[in-house]
């Protein structure tokens, strides 16, 4: 079963530049296609074989392998047909293919116009969610919870099309001679509190050393702060000799004027002007299609466009670039200068496509992402896991399942909050999965590989956050998302919300600080600033959801939130109160209409995997069955296409080396 695996994973991984798009000929036909590529491809087998209680002795034998890879196609666009001006924004990275591939779509044919703005991505996202100015937003890095936030607040619900992957290159000029590699703790000093090269190494010039970064709107900025600076930018802004600018094409000949400066950009900035410039490897490791893909380069990052439902709608010609974007960008991202997205991903794009334009997906797509079976009699060993207390009762009851169907060992599941898991996982490295109801950070993924993990997120379902009040409470019913801000923060009684209501003091019960429920709830209402909330009066904060549950439903005038299958495990104690006008439900959470709705996650490394086969086999069992049980437990499925694609990482986790 994992020699199966591993054919599955490599070929996923070798046909990244093989995978073109659909013809352009036919902007009517209706028809989703999936595209069957069959490819040869060479295996490595490596067949393990004791000989003596001490020495093992490893066979390793090629084989060549023909296997089929299904790609999910999209309709075909002609853009001769297509009408409509089109306006993106965003990323500075993202531009040089966006531009490539609007030049491509009028190439073969539109004759409207496409504005591309090279403005940063969160200067993008502003303009897209705050003065909905913008069609398509262009990112390199993931949309925050904040921007979403703001997107909803003028009435749009931003979907992500993963396009492709960058690797942010560290450059110097090419008349440098003496920095080939750095370290990630070299780095950090060399933007930051260094002021000569010798500073960082004594056998460097005693030379004073010239920076040259993106503007603070910029991504690759965010990107490079999160796993350099752990978030905290202030030593890069601090330091001297610095140049800041939104134009990469600046960064690039002030970088090349000087064999003393240094800076970063794209990885196409670098690829287009090597001619003056020389890349610097990050603990001995330079950005290739390799290094990117498994993550053994520090700075490589996905790349992103979003745009809405009711954009790709309204507006046909926006539909079909997405669409036109899509089925074409791996012919265009190499010779750009980016690494293509994995299969996995940009089927998964595909499918958020055919959503948002309302369109049947295909039919084959449950079979793109089949995983063998498991027969849970046969697994044999522990497995550990800890993390977030929204996802331990949908993991209890998966593990459960497992142990019911014959399984033996001891699944050991922790309930300490997302942010604690990830502690554990990433710093301590004592456990096998982590539980979340938060994407992992860009400093916990650096923690992680820290330690020589990889983490990879496996999406497992939809929580909506419910806020509670007492069964007995008769006066809430729903609040808008300011009103939730004061009862969670300034208010001290609740007639200070609404003079109607009870003069009593409001009784507070949330997550610890630790949960990723907390940090879900303070990015939304709070937009990333607890002090508020951690200062109000009457509060009580608990890892322990059911601690919460006794304590609102105890009196009329408490209030408190958690995961919404707590709610539902406890609806003869507890009142769901709606937020502006909507309760969650089947529908709200998954069209994103109810504000607190998230993503619920189980995190694992491919080596642990391969490791330990009892965790490969949970993790299958669990992305398997998962969607069986999910609404039994309280909370709500995944998508297809995010439980799709959860299912290919699976494969190829297994197939990595």
């Amino acid at each position: 079963m994992r020699f199966r695996l591993f054919i599955l994973a490599t070929i996923f991984t070798l046909l990244l530049a093989a995978c073109g798009g659909t013809a352009a000929t036919d902007t009517t036909a209706s028809e989703p296609q999936v595209i069957t590529e069959t490819v040869t491809v060479e295996v490595t087998r490596v067949q393990t074989e004791t000989v003596t209680e001490t020495v093992v002795e490893t066979v390793v034998e090629t084989v060549v392998e023909t296997q089929t890879v299904e790609v999910v196609g999209l309709p075909s666009v002609d853009p001769l047909s297509v009408t409509g001006d089109i306006v993106s924004a965003g990323s500075s990275t993202v531009f040089p293919l966006a531009e490539r591939m609007a030049e491509r779509f009028q190439n073969e044919g539109y004759a409207g116009q496409i504005t591309i703005d090279s403005i940063g991505s969160g200067a993008g996202f502003e303009r897209f969610c705050k003065a909905g100015e913008t069609d398509i937003s262009n990112a390199s890095r993931a949309i925050k919870d904040s921007e979403i936030a703001d997107c909803q607040a003028i009435g749009r619900n931003p979907i992500e099309f993963r396009v492709g992957t960058d690797a942010i290159a560290v450059s110097v000029s090419a008349e440098n001679d003496f920095v080939t590699d750095v370290t990630l703790e070299e780095l950090a000093a060399i933007f930051s509190t260094a002021v000569n090269w010798s500073d960082v190494r004594p056998e460097w010039p005693n030379e004073p050393i010239q920076r040259f970064i993106p503007g603070t709107d910029s991504g690759t900025f965010d990107y490079f702060d999160e796993v350099v600076f752990e978030e905290n930018p202030e030593p890069m802004l601090s330091a001297a000799n610095l140049q800041l600018s939104e134009d990469d094409n600046v960064l690039v000949q002030g970088i090349g004027g000087s064999p003393y400066a240094i800076g970063f950009f794209g990885y196409a900035y670098y690829q287009e002007n090597q001619d003056i410039l020389k890349i610097v490897g990050i603990n001995g490791v330079v950005p290739d299609d390799m290094t990117v893909e498994d993550g053994s380069y520090a700075l490589a990052r996905p790349l992103f466009i979003y745009s809405d439902a009711a954009i790709m709608q309204e507006k046909p010609q926006v539909a079909a670039f997405i669409n036109f974007f899509l089925a074409n960008v791996q012919d265009e991202i190499t010779d750009v200068g980016y690494f293509p997205a994995s299969i996995a991903a940009l089927n998964d794009a595909k499918l958020a496509w055919f959503d948002a334009a309302g369109q049947a997906a295909p039919a084959a797509e449950a079979s793109m992402s089949e995983l063998p079976m498991v027969d849970p009699l046969s697994v044999t060993g522990d497995i550990v896991s800890a993390g977030s207390s929204t996802v331990f009762p949908l993991a209890e009851r998966m593990a459960e399942r497992f142990q019911n169907e014959g399984y033996a060992g001891q699944i050991t599941i922790d309930s300490i909050g997302s942010g604690a898991g990830f502690e554990r996982f990433c710093k301590a490295g004592e456990t096998d999965i982590s539980n979340a109801s938060r994407a992992i950070k860009d400093s916990e993924i650096a923690d992680c590989q820290a330690i020589g993990r990889n983490p990879i997120e496996f999406r497992v379902g939809t929580d909506a956050i419910a806020v509670s009040v007492s069964a007995e409470n008769d006066f809430v019913t729903d609040v808008t998302l300011e009103e939730l801000a004061a009862i969670f923060s300034t208010a001290v009684n609740w007639s200070d919300v609404r003079p109607e209501w009870p003069n009593e003091p409001i009784q507070r019960f949330i997550p610890g600080t630790d949960s990723g429920t907390f940090d879900y709830f303070d990015e939304v209402v709070f937009e990333e600033n607890p002090e508020p909330m951690l200062s109000a009066a009457n509060l009580q904060l608990s890892e322990d959801d059911n601690v919460l549950v006794q304590g609102i439903g105890g009196s009329p005038y408490a209030i408190g939130f958690f995961g919404y299958a707590y709610y539902k495990e406890n609806q003869d104690i507890l009142k769901i109160v709606g937020i502006n006008g909507v309760v969650p439900d089947d529908m709200t959470v998954e069209d994103g209409s109810y504000a607190l709705a998230r993503p619920l996650f189980i995190y694992s490394d491919a080596t642990i995997m391969q490791e330990k086969p009892q965790v490969a086999a949970f993790i299958n069992f669990f992305l398997t069955y998962v969607n069986d049980e999910i609404a039994d437990v309280g909370y709500f499925p995944a998508s297809d296409a995010a439980l799709g694609q959860a299912r290919t990482a699976l494969l190829e986790a297994l197939g990595a080396n």
